[in-house]
């Protein structure tokens, strides 16, 4: 495994985290044969099959880019801060296909809160803490009732819902095994 001192090319990053960095911040797209980089990592990305899967990892660095704003704003314009998102439309409208071919109630609805909730499943009641402030001071009281300290939110829309957030989930999966699998046919290179 080629060591670098450069923090940005960690050997210790996932796929995820590569394939969003070479995606949204890559300033080196050549390709070199003596070395991975970012390029190797969208040419994989490239090959891999499973549409949903890339269209879900890139609205996942979408969202994550928009962090900071979340932070620095928790009253930003929802509205505004989805609208960053380009791969969103895209996300929903496969996502609703699906639901839709699996009879599902509600696609329309069952996909946006179930992408919503794969985006951000933390419990709002509690901001993720697992447990609730003490009115007027910065102290955690008991836990917190609406996640029970587990510090996710309720998952949308019941057993539909459960089922469409696994689907994600494996969408996920498996482009980041295939991508793996691409990188590493690779490993002779660097």
């Amino acid at each position: 495994m080629l060591m670098t001192t450069d923090p940005t090319h960690s050997p210790y990053r996932t796929v995820e985290e590569a394939y969003t960095r070479a995606g949204t911040s890559s300033s080196n797209l050549k390709v070199d044969p003596d070395r991975r980089g970012d390029a190797d990592v969208l040419i994989a990305a490239g090959w891999s099959p499973g549409m949903l899967g890339g269209a879900l990892m890139r609205l996942r660095g979408e969202w994550d880019s928009t962090a900071q704003q979340r932070r620095s704003h928790p009253e930003a314009d929802a509205v505004q801060l989805l609208s960053r998102l380009r791969s969103l439309a895209q996300v929903l409208e496969a996502v609703e296909h699906w639901a839709a071919a699996k009879r599902l109630a509600d696609p329309r609805c069952l996909a946006r809160t179930s992408v919503c909730y794969w985006l951000a499943p933390t419990c709002r009641a509690c901001m993720g803490r697992g447990s609730a402030l003490v009115p007027g001071t910065p102290m955690l009281g008991r836990v917190c009732k609406a996640c029970g300290g587990s510090r996710k939110a309720r998952e949308p829309m019941g057993q539909d819902g459960r089922r469409m957030l696994n689907m994600l989930d494996d969408c996920v999966s498996r482009r980041n095994q295939s991508m793996k699998k691409r990188l590493h046919a690779t490993t002779g290179r660097g």
